[in-house]
């Protein structure tokens, strides 16, 4: 950080601009008003330029403050994600890799990953925090992980992803379906067969609401879950039908349960690794990563 422009003064600045109010800012900050102008005042000398228009309401940006806002915000995460990384790194002597995973992924691809991370440096301890993609995006640009893997068309701006692989979708059936026996179903049968689907929340569920949306298929929804296995002991009890990973459809493969193409539409999501914008991954992060990649391409 330059000379001039640490930690504490930026931290003032942007307390300050999220206020509204240097006397608000100063509460906040639990510093006199005085003390808070002081240092506004000081970043302002060290840029050369007013941050604040001071107005009877409060204060405002200037166009140097909304140019310094997004900096100052990256510089202070940045900073934060740092300090995070080397305390965990200090756990028990090893390195430890905060993992975040999307829970239509998690189960099936980090178990064998972890399996070749181990072999390849035992002494990586990896932390994995398993939960929706936007609050692992959120997790991500405070710094409290090191690297998510989830799937696309998620948006994870402002983040930087790398695509490990794809994985195809396919729709669960109960064994008794016609589409079992035919080995695939076509978007007549979709529109026709009661749903189930995963709750909104899942990316993997806006997808699929998505993909049905667009080619005019508007099932009758029967269940909803936040659970891909209880969708699919759900299909297999014959409540309905559902679209689900081919990675799930590889580990749920029961007697109960078959899983068809839709007709010359093939539908698929990217599995990718995302981490902070203008970050680099660390030397056993992208080992794991290169791990996921070569489990996801070999399905």
């Amino acid at each position: 950080m330059m000379a001039g422009m640490d930690e504490t003064l930026l931290r003032s600045f942007l307390e300050t601009a999220d206020a509204g109010s240097l006397s608000r800012a100063a509460r906040q900050l639990g510093l006199s008003q005085p003390s808070l102008t002081a240092q506004i005042q000081r970043l302002e000398r060290h840029l050369s330029a007013a941050l604040f228009t001071r107005h009877g309401r409060g204060v405002s940006l200037t166009d140097a403050g909304h140019a310094l806002y997004p900096r100052a915000r990256r510089l202070l995460d940045e900073l934060r994600a740092t300090e995070e990384a080397v305390r965990r790194e200090q756990v028990a002597g090893e390195r430890t890799l905060a993992v975040g995973a999307i829970p239509t992924v998690a189960p099936y691809v980090l178990p064998a990953a972890l399996q070749r991370l181990r072999l390849r440096d035992a002494s990586v301890r990896v932390a994995l925090h398993e939960d929706y993609s936007a609050v692992l995006a959120h997790k991500l640009q405070d710094g409290a992980l090191d690297v998510v893997i989830a799937a696309l068309p998620y948006a994870f701006e402002p983040l930087e992803t790398e695509v490990l692989g794809a994985d195809a979708l396919v729709v669960a059936v109960p064994a008794s379906h016609v589409a079992a026996r035919a080995g695939r179903i076509t978007l007549a049968q979709l529109r026709e067969a009661p749903a189930i689907t995963l709750d909104p929340a899942h990316c993997l569920g806006e997808q699929v609401d998505g993909f049905c949306a667009s080619r005019g298929v508007s099932p009758s929804v029967v269940c909803r879950s936040a659970q891909l296995a209880t969708v699919l002991e759900l299909v297999g009890a014959g409540v309905g039908v559902s679209i689900v990973p081919a990675m799930a459809a590889v580990r749920h493969n029961t007697p109960n349960c078959a899983y068809v193409p839709v007709v010359e539409q093939p539908l698929q999501r990217e599995i990718v690794a995302v981490w902070r914008r203008g970050g680099v991954l660390s030397p056993a992060a992208r080992v794991f990563v290169d791990c996921v990649r070569e489990v996801v391409r070999g399905w």
